[in-house]
């Protein structure tokens, strides 16, 4: 694990630089000269922009509006939801984010859309956007942390070149996030190749993975 620069918090948001984004950039060039990259975070025009001008296809998700539509709320009183009546449908079925073809994607920025899943299907939501992977494709994610999620709760992930990244405040209603420990997240990543996990001054996680090349054999 990696450390960062300390985060720099404003009211135009909270800004910090990227151990990861560059990576991730340039590995897509690596699986496709045009690749195709599902952004999950809040329309933002600057990324697609600078995905874009990269010669990225960019498909945007905006997950954050979805999932707290299409799955429960998690209880504030920390007690665990009662059991279903009825088996709970495939997220694939209920993300519309998660309907495109096996292997569509060179990258998925996530941002933080990982930790806003129910964790009892987190593991699930990885491997659908897994199978969406090519093989090599990579996969960049943000983990909050308890202690600053007030500050990172609220969002849009903005990039301000390859090494920085801004969160911006949004307003709306978002799921809970889930604050996870690092061996839960590399028990969520099993399946795939860890590239590297670093971790910002505030405590929050990133994160980039890579779908093995070694499934395909």
């Amino acid at each position: 694990m990696i450390g960062q620069q300390p985060v720099q918090a404003s009211q135009q948001g909270l800004t910090f630089p990227s151990q990861c984004l560059g990576e991730f950039l340039s590995r897509l060039d690596r699986v496709d000269p045009h690749p195709a990259v599902l952004d999950l975070g809040i329309v933002c025009g600057d990324n697609i922009s600078f995905l874009g001008q990269r010669g990225c296809r960019v498909c945007v998700e905006s997950f954050p509006s979805m999932v707290s539509l299409a799955l429960p709320v998690q209880p504030k009183n920390g007690k665990a939801p009662a059991a279903p009546a009825q088996p709970q449908a495939p997220l694939s079925k209920t993300l519309s984010c998660l309907r495109f073809p096996s292997e569509t994607f060179s990258g998925v920025l996530a941002w933080d859309a990982i930790s806003r899943v129910p964790p009892d299907r987190a593991v699930e939501f990885v491997d659908s956007l897994r199978r969406m992977m090519l093989w090599g494709g990579v996969l960049l994610a943000y983990f909050p942390w308890a202690a600053t999620v007030s500050a990172q709760i609220t969002g849009r992930y903005r990039i301000l070149g390859t090494g920085q990244l801004v969160i911006e405040p949004a307003n709306g209603h978002h799921p809970r996030i889930t604050h996870y420990q690092n061996r839960e997240i590399y028990a969520m990543f099993a399946r795939m190749d860890i590239i590297r996990i670093s971790q910002l001054k505030s405590g929050a996680r990133e994160v980039l993975v890579a779908r093995s090349r070694k499934e395909a054999f």
